[in-house]
């Protein structure tokens, strides 16, 4: 049933839905022991730090979209994770399949090398077929057929 025409929107329920569990003093505190629960070397996880304590692990990407100081501590927190996953799979403390899996997946690595084409943009299948042997550039561009 909708509210009553003119009736103003409760108290954390102003984009409609349920109201939040968590208040903003709630949210920045969890930014204050997830910055704490960070500073422990062994800590790489987030999942770990949200059922510690009992939050669904979705609730972080949204307080980082809702709540400036969460937003900073998520940031730094991903960076953070970055470096001890790079430094972990460089001395072999962590598996490199899934060090290679979570930087892809997490924070946008790629092993894959792109190379730019440069070429005739005029006749494009002229620089193909030119580096294919080098001499067939003539087919196409019909320079030995003129008389």
């Amino acid at each position: 049933m909708p509210a009553p025409k003119g009736h103003k929107a409760y108290e954390g329920c102003e984009r409609g839905g349920r109201p939040s569990r968590y208040s903003t003093e709630d949210i920045e505190r969890y930014a204050d022991e997830f910055n704490e629960w960070l500073k422990d070397p062994s800590h790489v996880w987030f999942k770990d730090f949200c059922l510690d304590n009992d939050i669904d692990p979705d609730l972080m990407s949204e307080w980082a979209e809702n709540n400036e100081k969460f937003k900073r501590t998520y940031k730094f927190a991903k960076h953070r994770q970055e470096s001890r996953l790079v430094n972990g799979g460089l001395v072999n403390g962590y598996n490199s399949s899934i060090v290679k899996l979570v930087l892809s997946n997490a924070h946008g690595w790629s092993d894959k090398q792109e190379t730019k084409l440069s070429g005739d943009a005029v006749n494009p299948l002229s620089f193909i077929l030119q580096n294919i042997d080098g001499t067939t550039k003539e087919l196409v561009n019909d320079e030995d057929n003129q008389e």
